[in-house]
């Protein structure tokens, strides 16, 4: 039986640390249009690494080793990473940057040592086999190889209403952070302009409607999820 170990800051607290320090932040720092552009590029690749990594997993059935858990044993942790480090490049904060990584091993090791614990207990020698040759969070240029079968075992039956809810949530997480930089030079009453806005300043009115948009998408997704497991209990 494996004892999960409770820790100060764990993966779930992780990401709402962050996401109010990369608030903050935004408040204080500046970020250019190249960061806005790398910022982007992350958050895009870490939530196309979630979704490929969701279609491939069957969650205690076998031991998934197939497509992207080729190239890293645990390929949801490396986009939690990349999704996050995202959020630290928007807000254009660099020591938030710099900090990350340190913040990131203290709430996953824990998380990482018992799964692995697990999978050890639970699959023995065929567990053991996959760490001699594939890395656990990042890969490298030995299993990097394993891109060319990066789809092998996915599936979209596996992409739940639950997963697209997290997508949007990360994507309006974003936007909101942009927002702040926008809204920095005018204050609050720059959300006047936002919610009616002149011909010049489309820009932000734009910005404001994603984020109101991606958010609505998330809460419609959890509904969606939670009459899914409703229906499936009673149906059970």
């Amino acid at each position: 039986m494996v004892r999960w170990k409770r820790n100060i800051l764990d993966r779930s607290k992780l990401r709402d640390v962050v996401l109010l320090c990369c608030f903050a932040s935004a408040l204080m720092y500046g970020v250019s249009n190249t960061g806005i552009v790398i910022g982007f590029t992350m958050l895009a690749s870490g939530c196309f690494l979630h979704l490929v990594a969701k279609g491939i997993l069957i969650r205690n059935v076998v031991l998934t080793n197939r497509g992207l858990y080729k190239v890293v044993r645990h390929p949801y942790y490396l986009a939690n990473y990349l999704i996050d480090c995202s959020f630290c490049v928007l807000s254009g904060n660099p020591y938030l940057l710099i900090v990350y990584p340190f913040l990131f091993f203290w709430a996953y090791g824990p998380t990482l040592r018992n799964e692995e614990k697990l999978l050890n207990e639970k699959h023995g020698d065929a567990f053991l086999n996959s760490n001699f040759v594939v890395p656990q969070v990042f890969p490298d240029m030995g299993s990097l190889r394993g891109l060319k079968e990066l789809f092998d075992g996915f599936s979209l039956k596996r992409i739940t209403a639950k997963e697209c809810s997290r997508i949007a949530r990360f994507f309006s997480m974003s936007f909101v952070i942009i927002l702040i930089h926008e809204l920095k030079p005018e204050g609050l009453s720059g959300l006047k302009h936002m919610l009616i806005p002149t011909r010049h300043d489309y820009d932000e009115f734009l910005f404001m409607l994603a984020v109101i948009t991606l958010l609505t998408c998330s809460l419609v997704f959890i509904k969606a999820a939670s009459n899914f497991r409703a229906g499936t209990d009673g149906r059970s």
